[in-house]
C-alpha cells in the first residue's frame, strides 16, 4: 500500500465518518493564501435524531391495547377500526395470554422513525412472565387519545403471532 493510497483511504473515512456524526460542512485553511475548502453536499441522508417527542404517545397507544377489555372498544387505537371477526380472534387471544398468566405487559419503544405520517419503531413488549419480545410496528396518526393508531398490517401481524 502506498502513502498516497493510505492518506486518500484515511481523508474519505474522515469524511464519511464526520458526516455520519451530523458534520455539515468542512472548512480547512492551509494559511492566508490558500483557498478555503467549499462544503460539499453528499447525496446521503443526514441521520435524523431520533423522536422522542413520539415515544409517550405510541407507548399510551400500545398499553391501551394491551390493557383488560374488550377489543371492540379498543377500536380507535386500530388504523380503521376493528371488524367483528377481529374483534373476537383478538379477545380470545387476549384472554389465552392473560390465563397463562401473560399480562400485564411493559414495552419499550426504540429506533422511532418518522417518515412523514407513517412511524415504525421497534417495539418490546415484557410479560408479567418476563419472556420478552421485539417486533416492528408502525403507527399512524388517528383520532384515538394519544393521537396515534396501530397500523392495520401491524396489528394483523401481532394478532397472528399471539394465535
Amino acid at each position: 500500500m502506498t502513502l498516497k493510497t493510505l492518506v486518500t483511504g484515511v481523508a474519505a473515512a474522515a469524511l464519511v465518518g464526520g458526516a455520519a456524526a451530523g458534520v455539515t460542512s468542512i472548512a480547512f485553511s492551509a494559511g492566508s493564501s490558500a483557498p478555503a475548502v467549499q462544503p460539499v453536499v453528499w447525496d446521503i441522508p443526514m441521520p435524523q435524531a431520533p423522536a422522542a417527542q413520539l415515544e409517550a404517545p405510541l407507548l399510551q397507544t400500545l398499553q391501551a391495547l394491551a390493557g383488560g377489555g374488550s377489543f371492540a372498544g379498543k377500536a380507535s387505537y386500530i388504523q380503521g377500526g376493528i371488524g367483528r371477526i377481529e374483534g373476537i380472534a383478538a379477545d380470545r387471544a387476549y384472554n389465552r395470554a392473560a390465563a397463562e398468566g401473560k399480562f400485564p405487559l411493559t414495552f419499550d419503544v426504540a429506533n422511532i422513525d418518522d417518515a412523514g405520517g407513517v412511524v415504525s419503531a421497534d417495539v418490546t413488549a415484557t410479560s408479567a412472565l418476563g419472556t420478552t419480545a421485539t417486533q416492528n410496528v408502525q403507527f399512524v396518526p388517528g383520532p384515538s387519545p394519544s393521537g396515534w393508531q396501530m397500523s392495520k398490517a401491524s396489528a394483523l401481524s401481532l394478532l397472528s403471532a399471539a394465535g
